[in-house]
């Protein structure tokens, strides 16, 4: 399975339309797939991702669920989803909001949604249905996140990309606020192993920067940790060791580029034992210390 991060989008199957990109945290991307071409390929993008169906029709698997996507349609993904086109018209255009993977942290407000139950829900139930007002709503929150991106030359740039996409996410919200039962089960039983994952989800959402250990989850769930692994790889496609880890990884990194926090206090926020371990956990993951990693970066300013 091939996996993109924000910066790598423009190598992703069939782009070839332009990418607003701020410095690889929020990106809107169009790109257009043509018809088998694009199928088949298994593949995932590290960032938050929020798409719009704008022309044609897919047929595409997330995760392990097969679902026909047509304008007027939105998905909402997690780094832990995985994509599949299986089928899709010649025409088929998706417009594509995406967050860097730490992007419950852009603001307070966001934070709040991803750790809320009808967001969660969106893991099981990525598609939403939209109306025609609805449609134009988040048509509008879009464009203007993208206006913001392309101010290069304004010096508040910063916050108005900040304003637009928390504006997105508040109108998101409302959307799925009226649409909740359509975003849950509609009345079908969830398989065991569908409600051990999303019980498994939400206690990683909450408790990741705290609890690192497999065990704790364990116990939390009263199941052993090889029984969760299973339940782990089967649902989101990698083992909960794996998870926690990419997260903690895309949190840290983010952290470590914004010029006003140090790296003791990265570390305590994500509660490693000290400095030391926290080092070694960026070194064995990217390659080098926080430290270079941070200025290896030509961006420190952070949304």
């Amino acid at each position: 399975m091939k996996r993109y991060s924000i910066k790598e989008l423009t190598g992703m199957p069939q782009d070839r339309n332009q990418l607003y990109n701020y410095k690889d945290q929020v990106a809107v991307i169009s790109p257009q797939f043509y018809g088998l071409e694009a199928a088949g390929e298994l593949f995932a993008i590290d960032a938050f991702a929020v798409g719009y169906i704008i022309k044609g029709y897919s047929i595409t698997d997330f995760n392990t669920d097969t679902y026909h996507l047509v304008p007027g349609n939105l998905f909402i993904l997690a780094p832990t989803h995985s994509c599949r086109i299986i089928e899709c018209s010649r025409d088929y255009t998706v417009r594509i909001l995406l967050l860097d993977s730490n992007g419950h942290n852009l603001s307070v407000h966001l934070n709040y949604l991803v750790k809320s139950e009808r967001w969660t829900q969106t893991y099981f139930h990525p598609v939403l249905k939209l109306s025609a007002d609805e449609a134009i709503t988040m048509r509008n929150c879009l464009e203007r996140i993208v206006e913001q991106i392309a101010r290069e030359d304004c010096p508040n740039r910063i916050p108005f990309i900040r304003l637009a996409t928390v504006w997105h996410h508040v109108e998101l919200d409302n959307i799925m606020q009226i649409h909740m039962k359509e975003i849950t089960d509609n009345g079908k039983p969830l398989t065991r192993q569908q409600a051990l994952g999303r019980e498994l989800y939400i206690l990683i959402v909450n408790n990741y920067r705290k609890e690192h250990q497999v065990r704790f989850y364990s116990e939390k769930m009263c199941l052993t940790p090889q029984y969760l692994n299973q339940i782990a790889t089967q649902i989101f496609g990698k083992t909960l060791s794996a998870i926690i880890t990419d997260l903690l990884f895309s949190t840290a990194r983010s952290m470590l580029l914004s010029s006003d926090i140090t790296i003791q206090e990265v570390s305590d926020e994500l509660n490693f034992a000290d400095q030391s371990a926290f080092s070694k956990f960026i070194k064995k993951i990217s390659g080098v210390s926080p430290s270079k990693l941070r200025k290896s970066n030509p961006h420190q300013e952070i949304i």
